[in-house]
């Protein structure tokens, strides 16, 4: 969970769940930020980069969060300082399958 505000034009906003992508190296390291995209619950058919995911997707690291669906929001990427953003650790990605979608999606939006 993150605290994306405040937000500027088109950018998601709020505390919201989020999908850390940038590699361990950058998230152990002692820099503090790493890279994250948005996860919305806002299915939008039109953009077929994004990655949905389900509960099933998905081991719950905070029980106190329900799990749904949702779609991970390539299109969205951030770097954020991790010691005024990230708020807690919800789940964590079981499905392999997914984050190799994940990881084409990035791979499509970056051109590379």
């Amino acid at each position: 969970m993150f605290d994306l505000n405040p937000k500027k034009g088109r950018e998601q906003k709020g505390v919201r769940p989020c999908l850390v992508v940038s590699t361990d190296a950058l998230n152990r390291s002692e820099f503090g930020t790493i890279i994250i995209c948005p996860i919305t619950s806002q299915e939008r058919p039109r953009f077929k980069w994004r990655v949905a995911f389900v509960p099933a997707d998905l081991s719950l690291a905070d029980s106190g969060w329900q799990a749904k669906p949702h779609w991970v929001e390539t299109d969205q990427l951030v770097t954020v300082d991790t010691s005024h953003r990230a708020l807690r650790h919800l789940a964590t990605v079981i499905n392999e399958k997914k984050m190799r979608l994940v990881d084409d999606s990035l791979r499509m939006m970056l051109s590379l």
